[in-house]
């Protein structure tokens, strides 16, 4: 439901969000990362069949790839508000350091290079009004990006 609720908050994004529903998101991808993604999950877990027959998420690689999305959406529209984007960075380091097939991932956070970054990822940015949150948040997006590319040069 919590997948469901996300795909509903992420396409009204655009108009307005609600900061503490997507910190309690946050949250739960937090956790299920915890609890179902992993070397130690059994791949035949109850969890994985129920997301195959409603949200069509066949395996941990699948519902990953909309723990992506997610950071990639959060970051764009919520890059200015700064308790989601450090968890938001915090859940992309986390995911870096335990899940070398995450190395595809860097693809996906590059989308749009024909733009500078900044225009899609705000706290990247620098301006007059970069502070020390902004620093944090680039030295753990730009940690967890060579992390992911040293996975992805083998």
């Amino acid at each position: 439901r919590v997948l469901q609720l996300m795909n509903l908050t992420d396409s009204r994004l655009a108009q307005a969000g609600n900061e503490k529903l997507e910190l309690a998101m946050l949250s739960f991808f937090e956790q299920f990362r915890k609890i179902y993604i992993g070397d130690q999950v059994q791949k035949s877990s109850k969890l994985y069949r129920r997301l195959s027959e409603v949200l069509g998420l066949n395996d941990e690689t699948m519902v990953l790839s909309v723990f992506i999305g997610k950071i990639i959406t959060n970051l764009k529209y919520w890059g200015r508000c700064e308790p989601i984007t450090s968890k938001t960075l915090q859940l992309l380091n986390d995911l870096s350091i335990g899940y070398p097939f995450l190395g595809k991932a860097p693809k996906s956070l590059g989308k749009g290079k024909n733009d500078p970054e900044s225009e899609h990822f705000s706290f990247l940015g620098i301006n007059n009004q970069s502070n020390l949150t902004d620093m944090r948040c680039r030295t753990t997006f730009y940690t967890a990006l060579g992390r992911l590319l040293m996975v992805d040069l083998g």
